[in-house]
């Protein structure tokens, strides 16, 4: 597993040195929330947190007016094994970066679909969902190397049913979201 991990980051590495302008690839893991753990507990946030953990991959292109557009895939999960909530999103990336010197922040939203099994918070008869998700999030990086930069970000992630039942009833998550992103590319 560790040759393995090894060799991925070598190839991120080899293959950043040839990408032109702006863009990255890489992993994130983020971590459902039900309030923001720099914000006093009397700033209450809309949220009904299932304290799903997720994981996944993402690449996007920069523009030279910053423009940020890309795609993504992730998994999520319980990662106590409590309700066995779990499932899987792909989508589409799109954001502006705001700063770009000695370090980066960008403002980014995650829209995609895919699908959610609830486990034993199933609700009704249904277990399983279409799901839609959206997720806006500001990041800040800090690049280590013109080929890798660590990023946290923070932001809010909704996901709901398509299908089976009322759309964006029988199945709902709304929650504050943090996490962690590993970017290759070019900076």
């Amino acid at each position: 597993m560790k040759k393995l991990l090894l060799v991925f980051i070598l190839i991120m590495m080899i293959t950043s040195v040839w990408a032109k302008g702006g863009g990255a690839g890489g992993t994130f893991f983020g971590y459902q929330m039900s309030s923001y753990p720099f914000l006093d507990e009397s700033v209450e946030i809309l949220n009904n947190s299932f304290g799903l953990s997720y994981f996944g991959g993402f690449g996007y292109g920069a523009g030279s007016d910053g423009v940020i557009h890309g795609g993504f895939g992730m998994a999520i999960k319980d990662p106590v094994y409590e309700s066995g909530i779990t499932g899987g999103f792909g989508g589409v990336i799109n954001g502006v970066q705001l700063i770009t010197t000695l370090v980066h922040l960008n403002v980014m939203s995650y829209t995609g679909f895919g699908g959610v099994y609830t486990g034993n918070n199933a609700a009704n008869k249904d277990t399983w969902f279409f799901v839609i998700l959206e997720e806006v999030d500001l990041e800040l990086g800090i690049p280590l190397f013109s080929w890798f930069m660590p990023v946290v970000y923070i932001g809010y992630q909704i996901a709901g049913n398509i299908l089976p039942g009322d759309m964006l009833s029988s199945f709902i998550s709304y929650t504050p979201v943090m996490g962690v992103r590993l970017a290759w590319g070019s900076f």
